[in-house]
């Protein structure tokens, strides 16, 4: 139905709108076929500017009705949207919104390559690389947007997205926190209640902890150096995670030895 339609279709427009002034690497057909209905039915369901993506499908798959393109739309919609992503994303940096699970939050990525099986991403905080599938998009898992290159430029100083604290730590219960290695340091996933942390919140990012220095070493290193330097009281260096992400792994540890 249309309401099931718009749900899957919510998080791939938002896509396409942010790739449609890009140059398209594919040239357009000589001929679209010509099928009585399409038109007006697309514009019932809001999708009107995808009628020559669909003439083209119909075209490559011998579709002639629209009885038949309805009884087909949901195989349609997959792959009209494999065949946009494999055209425009690859190579792009991208901002994935986890909206469900443990690792709800957003993160930055690039786009490795896009297969049947979905986007290949690479996460710019850590490396770690993961498979995308396409109908998890749009259908209240991940939400996935192109990153502008303007809005990288009006990014803040770095200094400027940094803060110094303090690590509360009691007997019993330690710091309570969950952390999490990345480039940059020790990301903070959780805060419990006890003993709490006044300085810090899930999503921040730990550079630098009583005289150690945690961004740019491997994820051993950083639980050494963290361990260390741990103590109540311990000064602390931090910023938002998804901020600092968006500037150079050096141009952070720059300006962070500006601050110590």
């Amino acid at each position: 139905g249309a309401v099931l339609l718009e749900e899957v279709q919510e998080n791939w427009d938002e896509i396409l709108a942010e790739l449609k002034d890009l140059p398209s690497s594919e040239a357009a057909p000589a001929e679209l076929p010509s099928i009585a209905g399409l038109e007006e039915w697309l514009e019932e369901l809001g999708l009107e500017e995808y009628l020559e993506d669909v003439l083209e499908w119909c075209g490559e798959n011998q579709v002639q009705r629209l009885k038949q393109i309805q009884a087909k739309w949901d195989d349609i919609l997959q792959d009209l949207k494999l065949k946009t992503a494999k055209a425009e994303l690859p190579g792009k940096k991208v901002s994935v919104q986890v909206l469900v699970g443990k690792w709800q939050g957003t993160y930055l990525a690039h786009v490795l390559n896009v297969t049947d099986a979905g986007i290949r991403i690479k996460h710019l905080e850590d490396d770690f690389e993961e498979t995308l599938p396409l109908d998890a998009l749009g259908g209240g898992k991940y939400r996935l947007e192109p990153v502008d290159s303007d809005e990288e430029d009006e990014t803040p100083q770095v200094q400027d997205l940094l803060w110094k604290g303090r690590l509360s730590v009691e007997i019993g219960s330690g710091a309570g926190l969950e952390l999490r290695w990345v480039k940059l340091g020790y990301a903070v996933d959780q805060v419990n209640p006890k003993p709490g942390q006044k300085d810090l919140s899930p999503g921040d990012v730990i550079l630098w902890i009583n005289g150690m220095l945690l961004i740019g070493f491997d994820e051993d290193t950083v639980t050494e150096r963290f361990a260390e330097a741990f103590a109540h009281g311990a000064p602390l260096l931090i910023g938002k995670l998804s901020t600092l992400m968006k500037h150079q792994l050096q141009e952070v540890e720059d300006a962070v030895k500006k601050l110590i």
